[in-house]
């Protein structure tokens, strides 16, 4: 899959997102208003911080892509993590005021109005969303992008959500007030877990021990490297830099040294992960 291809996926993927996500935050408020229920208000709520955090990822999904500049000279690959780290705020933002909500309708219960329709609607949002997550699931998989893989995640979330909701209003009394809880906690877990793994992104951590020994491996296969060390990886957005050390015979000439650092680079520079390689040269 091309590097077109793969742009081209995402925006398709991103702007579904947003519309599927307004359709169904107008549904589930007009089936809260029906019911007065504050389980299907608080998913209502969820399907409101989709819509922002599609949003947001679709612009992210755009400067992505963009080719690097004079101000971005290794390009933009951190504006998916970065609209990784928006989508945690939002979530942990409605989350708690979704929590505190619940708590309140915990001690004074509103009187359900039972109603066939918004039940249907609720349905409709679990079949919409678990679509949505396979098809996000596949996405992130087949392109490594950091904010398919929170779409996934949160899609997921919400099928999960709707599911309480969907039992809580079923229920009725303080199971309905403790299903909006449960959905509140479950909102600001998400969004959590989201933070912390686009953190990493953005702080440059060092990718996997499988990742780096798959470096190593392939550093060491290029014909003349004597010997390897001092790897430094880190992620620079959802792409790995690489330096490292190649040891290489000292009586080779310096055009032959050269060559040879300029194979490894390559080789590094054609695995999925790794955007950039800075070789250093050794005499042995």
């Amino acid at each position: 899959m091309t590097a077109d291809s793969v742009g081209r996926q995402k925006l398709r993927m991103g702007a579904a997102g947003v519309g599927v996500s307004l359709v169904l935050f107008g549904l589930k408020t007009w089936a809260a208003v029906r019911t007065a229920s504050a389980a299907v208000l608080s998913d209502a709520l969820n399907a409101f911080l989709d819509v922002l955090t599609y949003s947001v990822a679709y612009v992210s999904i755009r400067v992505h892509d963009r080719q690097p500049d004079e101000d971005h000279p290794f390009g933009h690959r951190r504006a998916e993590p970065l609209a990784g780290m928006l989508f945690a705020v939002f979530a942990s933002a409605l989350g708690a005021t979704v929590v505190r909500d619940a708590v309140g309708s915990v001690f004074q219960p509103a009187e359900l109005r039972q109603d066939p329709l918004s039940a249907g609607l609720l349905v409709l949002g679990i079949a919409l969303k678990s679509a949505m997550a396979a098809w996000y699931r596949r996405g992130a998989r087949s392109t490594g992008s950091p904010i398919l893989r929170a779409s996934f995640v949160d899609s997921r979330n919400d099928v999960l959500a709707s599911v309480v909701a969907l039992a809580g209003f079923g229920l009725g009394g303080y199971w309905d007030a403790a299903a909006a809880l449960a959905i509140g906690c479950w909102i600001v877990g998400s969004g959590v877990r989201v933070g912390l793994e686009n953190a990493g992104y953005l702080m440059g951590k060092a990718p996997s021990k499988d990742v780096q020994a798959a470096i190593l491996a392939a550093a060491k296969a290029v014909p003349g490297v004597r010997g390897l060390h001092d790897l430094r990886a880190h992620y620079v957005g959802d792409r790995v830099h690489v330096e490292l050390h190649v040891e290489l015979d000292k009586n080779l000439s310096l055009a032959e040294a050269h060559a040879i650092g300029d194979r490894v680079r390559r080789t590094l520079e054609e695995m999925e992960l790794v955007q950039e390689a800075f070789i250093h040269i050794d005499p042995v």
